[in-house]
């Protein structure tokens, strides 16, 4: 039966009001103010490597290497892994994807205790002249082999127990690039049955006893996180005040001293008639 694509889970979208709707509105002015041009990428010298395992280490091997193993082998089909091969260069706009490499899992029987939970995959790429790496976690529901079928996980599709299922942690790299005002990182989609990318899917199964491939699609994306907003456009210096004319500091100068007179002038009539 070999490989198996679980359907995919249907998206939520919820909407939050924010109390402090001048801030919302103000970063989504920002956002709006980037170009809606979209950035074409050149990716060259895709390569993956298996960087480490959650898991027994006395039985995981391939560390460093594009396939890596865990468990001790129950059969001569030897232990289960992955292995990982790069696709070829492609040229891109961000948010179009594309396919990574192929993602091959191998489901052999073996020893209780000796199994993993998890890999992880570092993904380096030269995008633009410039070698990127972006890290990723990949989680392994490893099942038993000696149960009854009905007590295989709920995601069981074969006859013979159990399927085990792949997953990844995260869709996100920690990692980012820069390119133009924008910071982006690589974002996980899922895995393809076929190589034009279309429909992924973000786990797959596997059989027991079977070795199965899915493509590893991706596509890059202005960073969620983190976005570089460009500097602020200068503003114009303020209007200067006009400077009075030397005539003007005279008519201002003699209405003080007029208004000060008439001042004293009322006073004095006032003392006269008190008089």
């Amino acid at each position: 039966m070999g490989l198996s694509f679980l359907p995919q889970q249907p998206m939520i979208l919820s909407i939050w009001r924010s109390p402090h709707g001048a801030l919302l509105g103000t970063a989504l002015a920002l956002v709006a103010a980037f170009p809606a041009t979209a950035a074409t990428f050149s990716i060259t010298d895709i390569t993956g490597t298996w960087t480490g395992i959650d898991g027994n280490p006395w039985y995981s091997s391939g560390m460093g290497t594009l396939n890596i193993r865990w468990g001790a082998a129950a059969t001569t089909s030897g232990p289960s892994g992955f292995n990982f091969t790069a696709a070829s260069d492609v040229t891109i706009g961000s948010g179009d994807q594309f396919i990574l490499g192929e993602l091959t899992h191998l489901n052999f029987p073996i020893w209780s205790g000796t199994g993993a939970d998890g890999a992880d995959l570092a993904l380096a790429m030269t995008i633009d002249g410039i070698v990127q790496t972006f890290n990723y976690s990949f989680t392994i529901d490893e099942t038993p082999n000696n149960v009854a079928l009905a007590n295989c996980p709920i995601f069981q599709i074969s006859t013979v127990p159990c399927d085990d299922k792949i997953d990844f942690t995260s869709p996100f790299s920690l990692a980012t690039f820069t390119k133009g005002n924008a910071n982006y990182t690589l974002e996980l989609l899922g895995f393809s049955r076929t190589v034009d990318a279309f429909n992924p899917v973000t786990s797959f199964i596997t059989e027991e006893y079977k070795a199965s491939s899915g493509f590893l699609v991706g596509r890059l994306v202005v960073d969620p996180q983190t976005v570089a907003i460009a500097d602020p456009e200068p503003q114009p210096n303020p209007e200067p005040q006009p400077v009075p004319e030397p005539t003007s500091l005279v008519a201002m100068l003699l209405t003080g001293l007029g208004g000060k007179g008439l001042k004293r002038h009322q006073a004095a009539r006032r003392s006269s008639k008190a008089a």
